[in-house]
């Protein structure tokens, strides 16, 4: 089995691509309405979802915002699929991360590119965006611009999608 992704191999990447970032540490956070969360930031969830046996996708979104899976699916066409939470072992094998520490940064070990990024048209709002640097121990803020800059680094381009 894969080795876990660390928060060195995340900053690393955000500064090889030249990205400016704020670094906060904070105890462990597993959920999204974790009192250990730093206050005043918007809060964003991190979906890591699968349709049938192999397609995967993740999902950045803000928390303000449920998910109809069905809505969505139709949204990035896949009619009459049906979406539902990758398992951990996926989310070891493909992103090398477990549940609470699901992040963008992740998609770095998706090597043979088998997920395809989804964005909520909401997180273009938001000043600075929180992201777990491979550990739900820290959080970094970047832009959305910076956001998409690491994503097209790693070799995706994101779907924009209205919540649903």
């Amino acid at each position: 089995m894969a080795s876990l992704a660390t928060e060195q191999e995340a900053l690393f990447l955000l500064n090889e691509l030249h990205i400016n970032y704020q670094l906060i540490e904070h105890p462990a956070i597993w959920t999204m309405d974790d009192p250990n969360s730093p206050a005043g930031l918007t809060e964003v969830k991190n979906l890591f979802l699968k349709e049938k046996k192999t397609e995967h996708y993740f999902l950045y979104l803000t928390t303000d915002k449920r998910v109809d899976f069905r809505k969505l699916a139709q949204q990035i066409n896949l009619s009459q699929k049906k979406l539902q939470f990758a398992k951990e072992p996926e989310l070891k094998s493909i992103l090398h991360v477990i549940s609470g520490m699901v992040t963008p940064l992740a998609l770095m070990y998706d090597t043979e590119k088998k997920v395809q990024v989804l964005l909520s048209n909401e997180l273009k709002k938001i000043e600075a965006i929180p992201i777990h640097p491979n550990t739900n121990t820290a959080t970094v803020l970047i832009t959305f611009q910076d956001l998409n800059l690491v994503l097209n680094r790693l070799g995706y381009v994101p779907q924009l999608i209205e919540p649903c």
